[in-house]
């Protein structure tokens, strides 16, 4: 916060001039302070992964740790790394935004805070903001592997990657709906991504192994369309329906993990995993949501390219309108950008836009629902950068890539929370 010179300071001034005795007014300042302006910023847009135990380099809670950091936290926000990019807000507003989202004008005091030195001020100038909750506020379920699982890699067709599906009881015996969903990250070293989705108790595969689960790639074992609930990738948050909304889990099924494994290195190899989830429920909701898997996989990407886009699409049957909720984008490390949005009679609605970031994978749960009338259409398109400028390539030199589950291939969906309104 710039702190700018008084009327009264100009006026004691005026006095002094005319040979008034009013004593020697302190000399004025507009330099930003740390307590006073730079530590309100990182608790707004920083310290939910850079803190004890987070994804970010560097506990930014400690202010020596902050301070002595005040020139690598300001080339990395200077370059538009950090924060990470998340989506426009612009094009929908979402929950969380003004924390995920910095405005140029923080940007800015970073950059004038370091060249001044980056004076310390004092703590009594810091005013505390209300920093992302990273935990429910209720947890009335938790289900988690029943086993610790240390992947192998020994998969000759998919090296490096390792799917398996594990079976959770969630021990109710009536149906429940539910309301916010947290993950529980066993080993984040080795989890790419969680798909959690749910399915009949007596479909469980008869060759299902507990210890070892079951290898489940290009799939989610024969889960329908309405079998997903929920999905983690690096970055994501919990999950919080608004009051009255919630998704359905019948008593008679059992919640299924897809864990997919990554052997990002030598240094993950012999690592277990036993992750799981947490939920509040509530035993009715007013509208019932399904997570539904919207984007495309007939793309194919040209190697060397650094900015190459696909368009998909599709039209809402006549007898069936959508009410979006939340958003999930999801591709894998060439991901560059991604746009999603309606149209209805000639006119577009942005749904989600930005630049997309592997580390920082999000679910935006909409401030206003987007209601898609029967028989509009929803438009997804991808952008990936499969250059050498990439610094994420994992084939070198680049090589041509297609839709596929492995992380050395490529996804383009939106996962969506949405409500179907049928005509």
């Amino acid at each position: 916060m710039h702190r700018f010179l008084s009327p009264m300071i100009f006026a004691l001034a005026a006095l002094s001039l005319l040979g008034c005795p009013a004593g020697e007014p302190e000399a004025p300042t507009t330099e930003l302070t740390y307590y006073a302006d730079i530590k309100p910023m990182l608790e707004t847009h920083c310290t939910r992964c850079h803190e004890p135990g987070g994804q970010g380099v560097g506990d930014f809670t400690n202010d020596a740790e902050a301070i002595a950091l005040g020139e690598r936290m300001r080339a990395r926000v200077d370059a538009g790394e950090m924060p990470p990019p998340v989506a426009d807000p612009s094009c929908r507003d979402y929950e969380g935004s003004e924390h995920l989202s910095m405005p140029e004008a923080s940007r800015l005091a970073m950059g004038e805070w370091v060249d001044g030195g980056k004076p310390m001020g004092e703590p009594s100038e810091f005013v505390p903001v209300q920093d992302v909750v990273p935990e429910l506020d209720t947890v009335d379920l938790e289900i988690v592997m029943e086993f610790p699982y240390t992947p192998s890699f020994q998969d000759a067709a998919n090296p490096a990657n390792e799917y398996r599906c594990f079976v959770a009881e969630h021990g109710q015996t009536e149906d429940f709906f539910l309301t916010a969903m947290k993950p529980i990250v066993g080993e984040p070293a080795l989890v790419h991504h969680i798909v959690l989705f749910k399915m009949p108790r007596d479909e469980i595969w008869s060759d299902y192994d507990a210890e070892v689960g079951r290898d489940c790639i290009n799939g989610t074992g024969g889960a329908d369309i309405d079998g997903m609930v929920a999905g983690w990738a690096p970055g994501a948050m919990p999950v919080r329906l608004d009051e009255g909304l919630g998704l359905r889990v019948n008593a008679d099924d059992v919640l299924v993990f897809q864990m997919h494994y990554f052997q990002s290195g030598p240094e993950v190899d012999g690592l277990a995993d036993q992750s799981g989830y947490q939920f509040t429920v509530t035993d009715a909701v007013d509208t019932q949501i399904r997570m539904l898997p919207a984007g495309m996989q007939d793309f194919t990407i040209p190697a060397g390219a650094e900015s190459y886009s696909h368009l998909g699409g599709f039209e809402l049957p006549d007898n069936l309108g959508v009410t979006v909720y939340g958003m999930f984008p999801h591709m894998h490390v060439l991901g560059k950008s991604y746009r999603v949005w309606a149209e209805e009679d000639g006119v577009e609605t942005c749904a989600a836009e930005g630049d997309y970031d592997f580390d920082n994978q999000l679910t935006y749960m909409f401030k206003e629902p987007m209601t898609i009338a029967p028989g509009g259409r929803i438009n997804i398109e991808c952008t990936w950068n499969n250059s050498e400028s990439n610094p994420d390539l994992i084939h070198f030199p680049p090589q041509e890539t297609y839709y596929g589950e492995r992380t050395d291939e490529e996804m383009c969906f939106a996962f969506t929370l949405a409500s179907l309104e049928f005509q």
